[in-house]
């Protein structure tokens, strides 16, 4: 939408006549290109012709009415002006010495009340088209795009589908506002997150960590759909073992991008049963992880003694038939336990 196609509505009009006439001890008109009232104070006016209303859209400037005549009253016109183009034509009714210069403040009110309206519709429809350019992108899995979506990419959002593109991601639109602006980059929404996409050869790690802010995920690639999972992935993980990230995390520097649903069979029985485990028991073997299966830091980080570390970790072996201390049955703990916490997961 641009402002000098603005058209204004009866009852944008109205609304804005309804505003001022709280402040303005007059009654006040809005008259179309046509000449006719679309707008009042007084009900009975609307849809008649107003003659000197229509003068003034002719003349461009404003008309003075010096008694009552064929339907009009005496009072100002002044035609409110937006980018040289003429939207409505205000009228007060009224002595014209008196109420003259009430239509020049109140041209310049409606033009900043349109102004704004036109602003907050500008964003809703930037906000809207950015909504539907990123759900193009997610919904593409395979990461080939079509000439039309690389269009837009490239000319709206100066992005190179055919190259590998960089997601930054946050929980907090913040927190990725410094590297946006260092680069002219649109902020965009999705699900509850905020994130950025930028070519990998136009920003550097160290740009990266010295713009954003701690919380921020990364990850480059030519699918954008997947590098988005795989930073919901590696937050799983992150959180499920407690790791502490201060700046950003970049996912390539871990292995849990790997475990995805696609590439790992699910037998629901044996899932069923680490589903079933306490959280006392989860949180003990996710500590354990994280301190590379050793007792001793599991059992400081978590103030108890090694004997019940070891306790829990052998009631972990009988609930699920998966023993902790075997490597292999360790991953697939790993991998469960992330199925098991997913769904409620925040990042």
């Amino acid at each position: 939408m641009n402002e000098k196609h603005y058209v204004l509505t009866k009852e944008q009009a109205q609304k804005y006549v309804n505003q001022l006439m709280e402040d303005v001890p007059y009654n006040i008109n809005i008259i179309d290109q046509d000449g006719t009232i679309i707008a009042s104070g007084d009900p009975d006016r609307i849809g008649n012709f107003h003659f000197s209303g229509k003068k003034a859209f002719q003349r461009k400037a404003k008309v003075l009415v010096y008694s009552d005549q064929d339907g009009e009253r005496q009072g100002a016109n002044e035609p409110v002006t937006i980018q040289g183009k003429i939207i409505c034509v205000v009228g007060i009714s009224g002595a014209p010495e008196e109420v003259q210069n009430y239509t020049k403040l109140l041209s310049s009110m409606i033009k900043l009340l349109i102004e704004q309206e036109v602003d907050a519709m500008l964003s809703m429809q930037k906000k809207q088209d950015d909504e539907m350019f990123m759900n193009d992108l997610i919904q593409n899995t395979q990461g080939i795009y079509e000439e039309d979506i690389r269009k837009l990419a490239s000319d709206k959002y100066h992005i190179d589908l055919t190259q590998s593109v960089t997601v930054v991601l946050s929980k907090e639109a913040n927190a990725l506002k410094q590297l946006a602006q260092s680069l002219k980059l649109t902020i965009f929404t999705y699900q509850s997150d905020a994130l950025l996409l930028v070519n990998t050869n136009v920003v550097s790690r160290e740009h990266i960590k010295a713009l954003t802010d701690d919380g921020t995920w990364v990850d480059s690639g030519q699918n954008i759909a997947e590098s988005i999972a795989n930073i919901q992935q590696t937050a799983i993980y992150f959180s499920l073992l407690q790791l502490d990230h201060t700046g950003p995390v970049f996912v390539k520097d871990h292995p849990f991008y790997l475990f995805t649903p696609g590439i790992f069979k699910k037998d629901d029985v044996l899932f069923e049963r680490v589903d079933q485990m306490e959280d006392e028991l989860a949180t003990t073997l996710a500590i354990f992880i994280k301190h590379n299966l050793d007792t001793r830091a599991t059992s400081e980080e978590l103030f108890i003694h090694r004997n019940t570390v070891n306790y829990r970790l052998e009631k972990i072996h009988r609930q699920t038939q998966l023993n902790p201390r075997n490597i292999i049955d360790l991953f697939v703990l790993l991998v469960y336990l992330g199925y098991k916490i997913k769904p409620n997961t925040r990042h």
